[in-house]
């Protein structure tokens, strides 16, 4: 049975993150609903149950911290991960202390203010950063999930469990992609994340944190490129 790619988004995007073109050079790909669930576990469990047979989930921020938790619950079902923005930690202490602030604006109205002031332009490259259609986008993606999906999501990521010690015992080929100008989760991480797996591959693209939608062609071609030493094997 050939493997089934999965698709998964980050932390208030759907799945407008993921342009045609990754589409078309995915084959068969589907998408997680990781809108339902307040933890990584539950998440990653509702992915693996609404699939069958073998899988290569990739997934970009929060749906690449899932995809880490697929493989932890069914490594049997993994047959490569693909991460984009990826961050096998827990949450970073200041990042947890701000969640609730955040969480307790957005209950009284101010998702706008806090996607478009504090998260999404943040995210993106210098060059990018003035990009209206892109930050409508992003904006539009958030706001249509709405608030009760930051507040789950927010606490899946506030609560998150840290994974670095795992990541020596994934087996399966890994792919890692990272944005040179992503300041949310750096090269230099990546770098310490592909060091602990025992078949890492670490891509470079130019983009800030936002890589499926700022880069998707560079994306496309690492992808498309590991996709096809995942065929040798």
């Amino acid at each position: 049975m050939a493997a089934t790619p999965v698709l998964l988004p980050g932390n208030m995007c759907d799945a407008r993150l993921w342009t045609a073109e990754v589409r078309d050079a995915l084959t068969g790909a589907i998408d997680a609903d990781l809108t339902q669930d307040d933890s990584i576990a539950a998440m990653a469990a509702r992915a693996l149950a609404a699939t069958k047979g073998p899988l290569i989930p990739i997934g970009f921020s929060l749906g690449a911290i899932v995809a880490v938790e697929m493989a932890a619950q069914a490594p049997e079902r993994i047959i490569g991960l693909g991460l984009i923005g990826y961050n096998a930690t827990a949450d970073l202490i200041e990042r947890a202390a701000h969640r609730p602030v955040q969480q307790n604006e957005v209950c009284a109205g101010g998702l706008e203010r806090v996607l478009t002031e504090e998260l999404k332009p943040n995210y993106l490259a210098t060059i990018n950063q003035s990009n209206k259609p892109l930050l409508t986008l992003l904006r539009d993606m958030g706001m249509e999930l709405g608030a009760d999906v930051f507040i789950r999501q927010s606490e899946a990521l506030r609560l998150r469990e840290d994974r670095v010690a795992m990541l020596s015992a994934i087996t399966c080929p890994v792919i890692l992609m990272v944005g040179d100008e992503d300041t949310l989760c750096p090269p230099a991480w990546h770098q310490r994340w592909q060091s602990l797996l025992p078949d890492g591959w670490l891509f470079y693209i130019n983009a800030g944190h936002m890589v499926p939608l700022e880069a998707p062609a560079q994306m496309i071609e690492a992808l498309s490129m590991w996709l096809t030493t995942l065929d040798d094997q």
